[in-house]
């Protein structure tokens, strides 16, 4: 099995469950991609993830 039929499995399971853990199944995908490249890329990744998150938190909190 390939490590990309690995993660589509994973992360259908995970949101059949609940969308919070879909979302946990997708940054830990992200942080395994993210290990293998330069560190300046990754922060900056995890950065704009970081900002996106905090938009859809502010838009459902109102």
């Amino acid at each position: 099995m390939s490590g990309s039929a690995y993660w589509t499995r994973e992360i259908r399971r995970a949101d059949v469950r609940s969308p919070k853990d879909g979302a946990i199944k997708r940054l830990d995908r992200l942080r395994g991609v993210l290990r293998g490249v330069d560190p300046v890329v990754a922060t900056r990744a995890w950065r704009e993830v970081g900002d996106s998150l905090q938009r859809i938190t502010d838009r459902y909190s109102r």
